[in-house]
């Protein structure tokens, strides 16, 4: 048989659905394209093209908070409450990773910008991690 009533998304969850795709999409792909670019070393040997290319990574990152605050916009009171409650959590995640970071550098270990993007990828990933936990039942 189909899919029972209950699993199925309303009109509005689904247009909410979509415009978080269009608003995440384009920033994830320019980071991707970004890290890629820096990997491999495209863009240069010139310090000022480093520096232009490493700014660079600072518009996806913008337009990503811009995705996030027009998430919440469109979310209702309760899909805000498990968001929020959910940056919370990677927040203090992130707060924790960059104090451990903070300590590592006094002890001479590790490399500092490893271990700064592994802080927030922790926090993202934690981010992620709450708000699937929180929500299953809403799916």
């Amino acid at each position: 048989m189909g899919k029972s009533s209950e699993n199925r998304q309303s009109r509005s969850d689904t247009v909410r659905t979509r415009a978080w795709f269009v608003d995440w999409l384009p920033a994830v792909i320019a980071l991707g394209l970004l890290a890629v670019i820096a990997e491999f070393g495209l863009f240069g040997s010139a310090d000022s093209g480093k520096l232009f290319w490493s700014l660079l990574n600072l518009a996806p990152g913008l337009w990503i908070v811009r995705a996030v605050i027009r998430s919440l916009r469109r979310a209702d009171e309760y899909q805000r409450r498990c968001q929020l409650e959910a940056l919370a959590i990677g927040f203090g995640v992130l707060i924790m990773a960059i104090y451990t970071v903070g300590l590592l550098q006094a002890a001479d270990v590790g490399d500092l910008r490893q271990l700064v993007q592994i802080s927030f990828l922790a926090s993202i990933l934690a981010w992620i991690a709450a708000l699937l936990f929180k929500t299953p039942r809403t799916r």
